[in-house]
C-alpha cells in the first residue's frame, strides 16, 4: 500500500525522468541548414589627380590591378572621360598610359598616351603623345583630395542553400545576395560622415556577417529563389561633389509558379561634400525648373520611341524614379521598368532593362541656380565667369 509520502517520491522521480528526457531532446542536434559561404573583398579605390596637359586643366582618376593601372581622365572644360590604361615603358623608371575613347561604331580607338618620368606617384611629369608621336604637350599632375573624396570598394557575397546538398549556387533551392559598399579613407571630414552612413557597410565585419545572413535567409524563407545584386559606381567626385550610382539586380520566383520576376534599377544620388548632405534638384535649379526639364527629357527620349519595342517610355512626363546623378558634362536620368512596363521584359532588339539619357548643363544653364552647388563645376566648364 502507498503512502502519501511514497506517491509523492514517485511523482516527483516521474518529474525528473520527464524533465531529463525532455532536456535530452532539447540537446539532441537537430537537422539545419549549413552555413552560408561568405566572401569579403576589399579594393583600395581610384587614386586622383589634378593639373594640366599644356595650357589645359585635367582631372585623372587610376585604378590598380594585376595589369597596373586603369581608369579615365578629362579636360575639365570639356569634361567628357577619356579611357587610360597602363602599358610597359620602354625606358626603366618610366610609366606609360595609354589613352583611348569608344566611337560611333563601339570600337575603341587609341587617341594618345602618357610618357610619365616616374613610376605613378602622388606628383607626375612627363608628356602626352599624339598616337603618331608626332605632337607632345607637358603634363604635370599632383594626387589631391582638396574637392574630392578618397575611397575604396568592399563587396560581401552570401549564399544560403534549402537543402544540405545543395551547394550548386544554380538550384532553385539555393539563394544569393552580394551587397558593394563604399568605404572612405581618412582623414574624413566630419561634414562627409553621413556618406559612410548612407554609402559605406551598416556594421563592423563581425556583425555584417550576422545582418546579411538574417536578411538573406529572411528572404529565401518567402521565396523558393532569391538573388539580389548591387553595385556603386562613383560617376562624379570634384569640385565639392560626389555623384554615386547604386546599380541593383534581383529576381525571385513568382508566388504563383509562373516564373521569375527579374528587376534591373538604378539609384541616382549626388551629395555636397561641404555639408554631407544628399541634394535634390531643388537645390541644383530654380524654381519652376520642372516643366522645361520633362520638355528636354522628352526631346532625349524621342529616339528611343522610334523603337517600337520600347514604346513611349517617359512619355508620361514624370520624373524617373531612380533619381538624378551629376557627370562632367550633364545631369543624367535612368528610365526603368518602375517608370514604364515596356522595361519590365526584354525584347528581341532591346536587351536593355534600362535607358539612360543626359541633359548638357549647357541646355540647362537657364535653369541652374549660378550661386548653388554646380557653381564651381560650371566655373571650371567656363560656363560662369573665372574668378
Amino acid at each position: 500500500m502507498q503512502t502519501p509520502l511514497m506517491r509523492s517520491r514517485l511523482y516527483c522521480l516521474l518529474w525528473l525522468l520527464l524533465a531529463s528526457a525532455l532536456k535530452a531532446a532539447a540537446q539532441t542536434p537537430q537537422p539545419a541548414l549549413p552555413a552560408p559561404r561568405f566572401e569579403h573583398s576589399v579594393e583600395p579605390g581610384p587614386r586622383h589627380w589634378r593639373g594640366t596637359i599644356g595650357q589645359q586643366a585635367v582631372t585623372m582618376e587610376l585604378d590598380s590591378g594585376f595589369s597596373g593601372y586603369y581608369g579615365h581622365y578629362y579636360y575639365d572644360r570639356r569634361g567628357r572621360p577619356l579611357s587610360l590604361s597602363q602599358e610597359p615603358a620602354k625606358q626603366k623608371g618610366k610609366a606609360r598610359l595609354d589613352e583611348s575613347f569608344f566611337d560611333e561604331s563601339g570600337l575603341s580607338v587609341v587617341s594618345g598616351y602618357f610618357l610619365f618620368d616616374s613610376p605613378l606617384r602622388t606628383r607626375l611629369t612627363g608628356t602626352w603623345h599624339s598616337p603618331d608621336g608626332r605632337r607632345t604637350l607637358p603634363v604635370a599632375l599632383h594626387e589631391t583630395y582638396a574637392d574630392a573624396l578618397a575611397y575604396g570598394t568592399e563587396t560581401w557575397e552570401v549564399k544560403n542553400f534549402g537543402r544540405d546538398d545543395s551547394y550548386d549556387s544554380t538550384r532553385l533551392d539555393s539563394a544569393e545576395l552580394r551587397q558593394n559598399y563604399l568605404s572612405f579613407r581618412p582623414p574624413l571630414a566630419a561634414a562627409t560622415r553621413p556618406l559612410r552612413a548612407a554609402l559605406g557597410p551598416p556594421a563592423a565585419p563581425p556583425r555584417l556577417n550576422h545582418y546579411l545572413d538574417s536578411l538573406l535567409r529572411t528572404r529565401h524563407t518567402g521565396q523558393s529563389d532569391y538573388f539580389f545584386h548591387s553595385d556603386a559606381y562613383v560617376v562624379y567626385n570634384s569640385n565639392q561633389l560626389f555623384s554615386v550610382v547604386q546599380f541593383e539586380h534581383f529576381s525571385a520566383a513568382e508566388d504563383d509558379d509562373s516564373g521569375m520576376y527579374t528587376h534591373e534599377w538604378s539609384q541616382r544620388r549626388t551629395y555636397d561634400l561641404r555639408t554631407g548632405r544628399r541634394l535634390r534638384l531643388a537645390d541644383l535649379l530654380l524654381p519652376g525648373y520642372e516643366q522645361p526639364l520633362r520638355r528636354w527629357l522628352r526631346q532625349c527620349l524621342k529616339s528611343v520611341w522610334e523603337n517600337q519595342y520600347y514604346g513611349e517610355v517617359g512619355a508620361n512626363g514624370k520624373l524617373p524614379a531612380g533619381g538624378f546623378s551629376v557627370t562632367g558634362t550633364g545631369l543624367a536620368f535612368s528610365y526603368d521598368d518602375r517608370d514604364d512596363d515596356s522595361l519590365g521584359f526584354p525584347g528581341p532588339y532591346h536587351a536593355d532593362r534600362s535607358v539612360e539619357v543626359e541633359i548638357s548643363y549647357e541646355t540647362l544653364l537657364p535653369i541652374i541656380r549660378l550661386n548653388g552647388p554646380l557653381a564651381a563645376l560650371l566655373r571650371e566648364r567656363h560656363l560662369l565667369p573665372i574668378k
